[in-house]
């Protein structure tokens, strides 16, 4: 299933804008998730990565309506080559131990959005 730009953009949206919201304040769900161990050091750095998923969903938000050009093939390549590099991430990292089974379903929503912004970029 090929969805359009503006689908894509507005999923994309709320999945940065929930990331945002555990990431900031329930950050042990994602630690429980992909039985990773919590320190204060890990809960530093999710706070770190959440406000960058606001940014992402504030960017997405904002150029859902774009028209095909070369900055919207530029916004579906960097998601498309981002999301894609972070699924294989996942996958090596439950290769060598690192975390539980609960990766793989960041790994697959990662995979379905990083093919479909790729897909789209070569449109």
């Amino acid at each position: 299933m090929l969805l359009d730009f503006r689908s894509l953009s507005i999923l994309s949206t709320a999945l940065a804008a929930t990331l945002f919201l555990i990431l900031l304040f329930i950050p042990g769900l994602v630690f429980w998730l992909f039985q990773i161990p919590f320190s204060e050091s890990a809960a530093f750095l999710s706070r770190r990565a959440a406000v960058l998923f606001l940014g992402y969903a504030i960017i997405m938000w904002l150029v859902k309506d774009t028209e095909n050009s070369s900055l919207r093939k530029a916004i579906c390549f960097g998601w498309g080559v981002a999301l894609s590099a972070l699924a294989v991430l996942g996958i090596f990292e439950f290769i060598r131990g690192f975390v539980g089974p609960g990766i793989f379903f960041a790994v697959v929503i990662e995979s379905f959005l990083g093919i479909s912004f790729l897909r789209l970029a070569k449109k």
